[in-house]
């Protein structure tokens, strides 16, 4: 059985007005019953095919929800050498779970800014980010533009 297994997708809300928009990536029903909140934080890209993370983390969980534009949520798992991809769009209002152990990396896709909010099952500790790349030159993902 892979990580990749483990990975939760979940679908939030999106509502829309003249005055802009609501975006609930995650509720607390949603939540597993022993969820610990570590920290909530903002990733930002404005190019396209910029790539952030590319890294794993030992004993921490991520949700990643992208609340602007456009992203590939690229997964890696190095213990099976498994891999997917994730579509994720501001209008779909997906969440995604990553557990620990699996390399993740979101990769801008369009000419749209990209921002996304996560939240982490602990704060950020640079002990726990080891650098793994989620893109093997010998079966590179296929990037689907929004």
């Amino acid at each position: 059985m892979s990580r990749l297994d483990d990975v939760q997708i979940l679908r939030g809300r999106r509502r829309s007005d003249a005055r802009g928009w609501l975006h609930v990536a995650l509720g607390a029903s949603q939540l597993p019953p022993d969820a610990v909140f570590g920290e909530l934080y903002v990733v930002q890209s404005g190019v396209d095919g910029d790539r952030r993370g590319d890294h794993l983390h030992r004993r921490m969980d991520e949700w990643f929800s992208v609340v602007q534009g456009c992203a590939e949520l690229q997964l890696w798992d190095p213990e099976q050498g498994l891999r997917r991809s994730i579509r994720m769009e501001a209008a779909d209002a997906l969440t995604v779970r990553v557990p620990a152990g699996l390399a993740h990396c979101l990769v801008q896709q369009g000419d749209v800014a990209m921002i996304a909010v996560a939240w982490a099952t602990a704060e950020y500790d640079p002990d726990d980010v080891v650098p793994a790349s989620t893109v093997s030159p010998e079966d590179p993902l296929c990037s689907n533009p929004c």
